[in-house]
């Protein structure tokens, strides 16, 4: 059972309710807390960048973390899996019981390309995340950080923690300057960040992250 800011659970938490109010002389909607029933699993999202600053191995990174991911599901877990351009796709719905191989076959059949929106592509996640009710919460960002058609991503990142989720990024580059962007989505999102440079890292970079 846990407190959220969110008006369709069970029961009105109202000490956490007046505690938001405070000495404000008006009622909001974001001042309401409710009680409800959480899960005890885990829901992940992974978010690819298909855009047209990362191509070649990147594919087999995203194929392997994908596989990586869908391995440490135990049941009750859920899986989504968004790729990413100058839009955002959906290629696995957040769900239980997500089958690895229909994934990788998404994953393969993808075609991006053009601009980098990461603002889009967090917010995406954390839509996919509003469905769920466990109680952990992970969104693993593989991508190289850094955008080039969006808005500051580093607010939608501070979002998804605000809403309980952690950010991970898997840094798929080691220059300076993605790797400084990287850290900034990590640190806004609650997360943490591991190298993946090369597609073998996938299975390590994901326990280093989610264990």
């Amino acid at each position: 059972m846990v407190t959220r800011r969110d008006p369709t659970g069970a029961d009105i938490d109202l000490d956490a309710t007046l505690a938001a109010r405070g000495a404000e002389p008006h009622w909001r909607a974001e001042h309401l807390h409710t009680r409800s029933w959480r899960a005890a699993g885990r829901a992940c999202v992974l978010v690819v960048d298909a855009s047209g600053s990362v191509a070649g191995d990147e594919l087999a990174a995203a194929v392997l973390t994908a596989s990586a991911l869908a391995q440490r599901m135990r049941p009750g877990d859920e899986l989504a899996v968004v790729a990413f351009w100058s839009t955002a796709v959906v290629l696995q719905p957040l769900t239980a019981g997500a089958r690895p191989e229909v994934v990788i076959d998404r994953l393969f059949d993808l075609r991006g390309g053009g601009t980098t929106n990461l603002d889009l592509a967090l917010r995406t996640a954390g839509q996919q995340l509003a469905r769920t009710r466990t109680a952990a919460r992970d969104v693993l960002l593989l991508s190289d950080g850094m955008p080039t058609d969006s808005p500051d991503p580093v607010p939608a990142a501070a979002a998804l923690a605000r809403a309980g989720a952690r950010l991970h990024v898997l840094a798929l580059s080691g220059e300076p300057g993605s790797a400084e962007a990287c850290a900034a989505l990590a640190a806004a999102g609650g997360g943490r960040t591991a190298p993946l440079h090369r597609p073998s890292q996938a299975p390590a970079a994901v326990r280093t992250l989610l264990d």
